[in-house]
């Protein structure tokens, strides 16, 4: 096995030229590199395309594939519990239509070791060219230093961004029924999210769960983020959300469980190398339903090494703690092995020590920019 992973790193390592889904690169007619790194995850320039409700203003405008598949197929030796399945595939299917200056967007997954298809983003985008503003309104992700799941470059979720607190199943990486602006301030963004519900479908990890308990907002979660650089290639970042939690305990009565979840985030490069680091802190305040007060704090650290323009070797320690305490070490390897696939192998290894999990995927977009 080592040998083998090893083989495939080496393969994982050698950059290939990005050109990924073509629903935006088919409408500008550009190259999907011009706003990807490594499939799915967007670089600076395809941040800045979707902070603008993914159009660019004045520039022409080509005919459009407008519904695009990504399929992943994944490989672990040690298959989590409850799974016997060591390959497991994982798609999705995505949608962007332009009406107007509105753009509707759907990310549709289509199940993972037997889960059931379900919507994961819908929503529909407005950027206002005089004031700068872009609202989002619909199933959306919480706009996070980076993308907990529908953009993220390995197969783990970041650090605190999958915490549980108590009987509170809402997770930062849920997305969430909600209303959002965003806009630049001077060199910095900030953006502020009301949401009213959640997504309950399983993403990408598999059948969910029966835990005999249903949940709601009690109340709206408001959000606010801001990020601000220090300089050309230092950001900074605070956020912070509070909210409600309707929670019934096998059809008991429903209680409520007010909580808050406040963070602050970096983001550095230099040359090649890249750091992103987050820290969150919680507070429940009734996350037990019996008037229990519960803690948590979690966070990330992680160190990239960039290989040419499309490919990355790279290692991040997750930890979190609500109250039990968790953190382990993630290695892992991407790129782009075709002009429209990616690999990517990591190695997931709890701290302390304990079992450690090999993992690997290929994540294919369909289907490709016309005349490719």
């Amino acid at each position: 096995m080592v040998a083998t992973a090893s083989a495939v790193l080496g393969f994982v390592c050698a950059p290939r030229t990005a050109q990924a889904i073509p629903i935006f690169a088919q409408r500008y007619g550009m190259q999907c590199g011009a706003c990807h790194s490594v499939l799915p995850e967007l670089n600076q320039f395809g941040n800045e395309f979707r902070n603008r409700g993914y159009r660019l203003d004045g520039a022409p405008k080509h005919g459009t594939t407008i519904v695009a598949l990504r399929e992943q197929v994944g490989y672990t030796p040690t298959p989590t519990d409850g799974t016997t399945r060591k390959t497991v595939p994982a798609g999705a299917a995505l949608g962007a239509l332009e009406v107007g200056r509105v753009e509707a967007f759907v990310h549709e997954t289509l199940g993972s070791e037997g889960s059931s298809a379900s919507l994961f983003l819908g929503y529909l985008a407005y950027r206002d060219a005089h004031s700068g503003v872009l609202y989002r309104a619909g199933l959306v992700e919480l706009p996070l230093i980076h993308s907990p799941a529908q953009r993220n470059d390995t197969l783990t979720t970041y650090g605190y961004e999958g915490t549980l607190v108590g009987l509170n199943d809402l997770t930062l990486a849920t997305p969430r029924w909600a209303l959002e602006a965003e806009r630049n301030l001077g060199a910095g963004r900030i953006a502020a999210t009301v949401a009213f519900g959640n997504a309950t479908g399983s993403v990408y990890g598999g059948k969910p769960v029966v835990t005999g308990r249903s949940e709601s907002f009690a109340a709206p979660e408001f959000g606010l983020f801001a990020r601000f650089p220090l300089g050309d290639d230092v950001h900074v970042g605070v956020d912070a959300l509070a909210g409600s939690r309707s929670i019934s305990v096998l059809g008991s009565p429903a209680f409520a469980d007010p909580y808050h979840r406040v963070g602050a985030s970096l983001e550095a490069r230099r040359g090649r190398l890249e750091l992103l680091a987050e820290q969150w802190w919680g507070r429940d305040q009734n996350g037990d339903g019996a008037g229990g007060l519960i803690d948590s704090t979690g966070g990330f650290a992680r160190l990239r090494w960039r290989i040419g323009s499309h490919a990355f070797v790279g290692i991040r320690e997750d930890g979190a703690a609500a109250p039990a305490a968790t953190r382990s070490l993630l290695w892992y390897a991407e790129a782009h092995v075709t002009p429209h696939a990616r690999v990517l192998v990591q190695q997931r290894r709890p701290i302390p020590g304990g079992p450690t999990s090999l993992e690997g995927a290929l994540t294919i977009g369909v289907p490709w920019p016309r005349g490719l």
